[in-house]
């Protein structure tokens, strides 16, 4: 073995201490390891059988916080899906089950990233370990042309408010909750925040048509955010349709010009 000389060991020390930094960087943002698993099975309402291109995805959300994006502790994705009932099995990091937090498992059927079949309920996870077992039923998306190029669901999606009236709505003051909309799957409501005050309203939904009313909010009074949060109220009370498209969702007005645009927001675990 050849002899190293006393200039190319330091050499070889300095790029080493050099590059210390980004390996342990690196380890810092690492998600945590998984050590856990949510079992159960998910089974279809009807007779159906998927074709052979079709992707199964199960996942386990961490919702303790409504005005933020879920969490995203786990994911089950079996491509091909196959046919249901489909078995579950979502690993994740029992350390981020934290004892007073609220937890949930979703799923999904897609063909080339187009929604077919998902969840339509909310399916919680017992807290207990040993029973931390689920039971889904996956539906058929009605078929239409405003969810023809859906990629997730209308209903139980954190929609993130990206533009409205075609200006880029500003992302919000550290601690506070960007302007979101979640439609609840088994009442005619949705809930979210203006930016500045927590919100509900009313919707009625038919075929292609989407119209908001009754809208009640809190009374604070945000100087940063208050005029995005009172043209948002405003624009949702216009609205008269929606058309998904992808991650995004386009809602309009009688005339079918946009009134504002949102994404499907998730966080991914740290």
């Amino acid at each position: 073995m050849p002899r190293l000389d006393g200039a190319t060991v330091r050499q070889a020390l300095r790029l080493l201490l050099l590059s210390l930094p980004l390996v342990l960087a690196g380890c810092a943002t690492r998600p945590p390891e998984s050590d856990a698993v949510v079992t159960g099975m998910a089974l279809a309402r009807e007779r159906v059988m998927f074709p052979p291109e079709a992707v199964f995805e199960a996942t386990l959300l961490d919702v303790s916080q409504p005005d933020q994006p879920p969490v995203v502790l786990g994911r089950q994705r079996s491509a091909p899906a196959g046919q249901p009932p489909f078995a579950l099995a979502i690993p994740y990091p029992s350390s981020h089950f934290a004892p007073k937090g609220r937890y949930e498992v979703r799923a999904t059927v897609s063909l080339e990233d187009r929604l077919l079949w998902t969840t339509h309920t909310r399916t919680p996870v017992p807290q207990d370990p040993a029973y931390r077992r689920v039971s889904l039923q996956l539906l058929r998306v009605p078929l239409s042309t405003a969810t023809v190029e859906a990629a997730v669901p209308l209903a139980l999606t954190h929609w993130r408010l990206v533009e409205l009236e075609g200006e880029p709505v500003p992302p919000p003051a550290e601690g506070s909750a960007a302007p979101h909309l979640v439609l609840q799957a088994d009442e005619p409501r949705a809930m979210g925040s203006g930016g500045c005050n927590r919100f509900l309203v009313d919707y009625a939904l038919r075929g292609g048509q989407l119209r908001f009313g009754g809208l009640v909010s809190g009374i604070a009074l945000c100087l940063a955010s208050g005029a995005t949060e009172q043209r948002f109220f405003k624009a949702l009370g216009a609205v008269q349709g929606f058309r998904l498209q992808g991650r995004q969702l386009l809602l309009r007005d009688e005339e079918g010009q946009p009134l504002m645009r949102l994404e499907a927001a998730e966080t991914p675990l740290q």
